[in-house]
Order: structure tokens, then C-alpha cells, then sequence
């Protein structure tokens, strides 16, 4: 009985886990990759040295128990680069990769009307642009089908006719 409850637990957060996936699209197309140990990210975002350093998300680490963000991180090691795309915490090398485009095309799916990344495209394409194209200019914003949310960002604002 033990087993079949079990089986059912997992199998519901599987499709839990997959039915949240929101970015349909995410074509980033890379510039430049720096890495930079965990250890750097922590002391700089803590201000102390982290002897115990766990991964938390994607773009997030725990540092002896005060969950970071690395963006700021990357903000800071690459200020001088204007192509700065996004922060990402890699689990396997435990490293922090600073990811820097010439483009991110965005595709989200929105879910009803109190999706935050869907009520206001301008505000939307913001809050992409913060975690997935940070230093990059938005070129394109739309609402397809009022149900799909597309943003692209490039290095430079040009008027681009887009098939998102």
C-alpha cells in the first residue's frame, strides 16, 4: 500500500513540476561564458567567507544558510560587458556562470489573467529581461493569442519584424 502511495506522490510532482514550465522558447544566442567559483560569489554577496555552500535554484546558492542571488555578482565581475545576459549557479562544476548574448528571444506561456509577466507586456518583458537578457535592449514586445507573452532583446534597438 505503502508502494502504490509512493508511486502517486512522485508521479503528481512530476506533472506538477512539468505543468509550471512557463518559457515556451528561449533561444540565447552566446557571446561569452566566464566561470567563477562558488566560494568568490559567497563571499562577495555575504561579506564573510562561506566554508559550507550548497546549490539552491538556477540562478541562487546558499551560503552557510542565507539563500543569494548571483546576478549581482555577475553585475558586479562584469561591469564593463554591455552584453551581460544572465546568472546561472552549475550544479555539476559548482561554478557560477556569467552568460553574456547578442540575443534572447522569449516565449512565455501565460496562466489567466493573474500571470504578473502577462497584465502589463511592458512590465513583463521587464521582469524577463532582469533574470534572462539583463544588459540587453528590448526590440519586441506582443501578446499572441492573449495567452503568449514574446520579448526580443538585442544589443542594439532596431525595428525588427519578427515570426515569434
Amino acid at each position: 500500500m505503502k508502494r502504490i502511495n509512493w508511486a502517486c506522490l512522485m508521479t503528481c510532482l512530476f506533472f506538477y513540476q512539468i505543468s509550471q514550465a512557463k518559457v515556451i522558447k528561449d533561444d540565447h544566442f552566446t557571446k561569452d561564458e566566464r566561470f567563477y567559483s562558488w566560494e568568490k560569489a559567497c563571499l562577495f554577496l555575504t561579506k564573510r567567507e562561506s566554508p559550507l555552500i550548497e546549490y539552491h535554484s538556477v540562478n541562487k546558492l546558499d551560503c552557510m544558510g542565507k539563500v543569494v542571488d548571483v546576478g549581482p555578482f555577475c553585475d558586479e565581475r562584469e561591469a564593463a560587458n554591455p552584453y551581460l545576459s544572465r546568472a546561472i549557479v552549475d550544479k555539476k562544476k559548482k561554478q557560477i556562470i556569467c552568460k553574456s548574448a547578442s540575443r534572447v528571444i522569449l516565449k512565455w506561456q501565460c496562466e489567466g489573467k493573474n500571470d504578473k509577466y502577462c497584465q502589463d507586456i511592458d512590465i513583463g518583458c521587464f521582469l524577463l529581461k532582469e533574470m534572462l537578457a539583463r544588459r540587453l535592449k528590448l526590440v519586441h514586445k506582443s501578446l499572441t493569442d492573449g495567452k503568449y507573452l514574446n520579448c526580443y532583446f538585442d544589443t542594439q534597438k532596431n525595428n525588427l519584424e519578427l515570426n515569434l
